[in-house]
């Protein structure tokens, strides 16, 4: 893989930095035609090449473009540099909430009940205009210099209106994050993002996702048929039922939208 040295213009940006790798491509530190900061995301040219990756990423551009809401990051634009689509996002100072946890350790109630609020308006604003994420995982927030969370990454999103752009029967995410429905290849909907949602919130308040002491088809297994151990005991007990209730097996059993299911545990943490 071709890595772009400080300097090099891809379209109307200039490249500062690499700020990481990922199965899909590399996302640069680059300035725009004003000077503002962007982080842009450039598909692999060998992914470039398959019409299937191809396709996903484009959407993926467009989808977020759909999106207005002050905690998901914006696509700014979109545009191609020797034969590889990119993505310019606004950029967002500070690290993902895996940085902040592999840092620091779990959250409290109060910080993790304020990120459900956050995130789940996030995650509803993207419902809202026929998505689903299917990919929340603390990797997937950022939080900014004043631990404001953003959600990123639409590389896994589906138009609930259109087929998703994956292979037949191909399961889509994030292991320790996948709802039950997901591992069966079944439909997916916003309640799908509940229960994403509900292991990232038990992941930040334990320090682990639910199903962390298991390993390879063990952790699929446990998502569909076991309980996640109990929360530490420093969870309050109406907080630590209110993040569990997300993740219920079935979607039925869920609230029925993440900002229901947010608000829920707010209202759950002592004042």
């Amino acid at each position: 893989m071709i890595e772009h040295a400080p300097g090099t213009r891809i379209g109307p940006y200039q490249v500062r930095g690499t700020i990481a790798h990922g199965g899909m491509g590399t996302v640069y530190l680059a300035l725009g035609p004003h000077g503002e900061a962007v982080a842009l995301k450039l598909l692999k040219a060998d992914l470039a090449r398959d019409d299937l990756t191809r396709k996903r990423f484009e959407r993926e551009a467009r989808m977020a473009q759909r999106i207005d809401h002050p905690n998901v990051v914006p696509v700014l634009d979109v545009g191609e540099h020797e034969g590889a689509p990119f993505l310019a996002q606004a950029f967002v100072r500070g690290g993902s909430l895996q940085d902040r946890l592999d840092a620091t350790g779990p959250l409290t109630p109060a910080e993790t009940a304020r990120m459900a609020v956050e995130v789940g308006g996030a995650l509803h604003a993207i419902h809202a205009v026929g998505l689903v994420h299917r990919d929340v995982k603390p990797g997937n927030i950022l939080l900014d210099e004043e631990d404001v969370a953003h959600v990123i990454d639409f590389g896994l999103a589906k138009d609930s209106q259109a087929s998703a752009l994956t292979r037949p029967g191909q399961a889509v995410g994030s292991l320790d994050y996948m709802a039950p429905e997901q591992i069966r290849a079944e439909e997916v909907g916003p309640q799908t993002d509940v229960y994403g949602l509900a292991c990232v919130l038990y992941t930040a308040l334990s320090g682990s996702a639910p199903f962390a002491a298991k390993t390879g088809m063990g952790v699929l297994w446990a998502h569909i048929q076991e309980e996640p151990p109990p929360l530490p005991a420093s969870v309050p007990a109406p907080m630590a039922w209110a993040v569990l209730a997300g993740l219920a097996k079935e979607p039925g059993e869920r609230p029925p939208t993440t900002v229901e299911y947010a608000a829920g545990i707010a209202a759950a943490v002592p004042g």
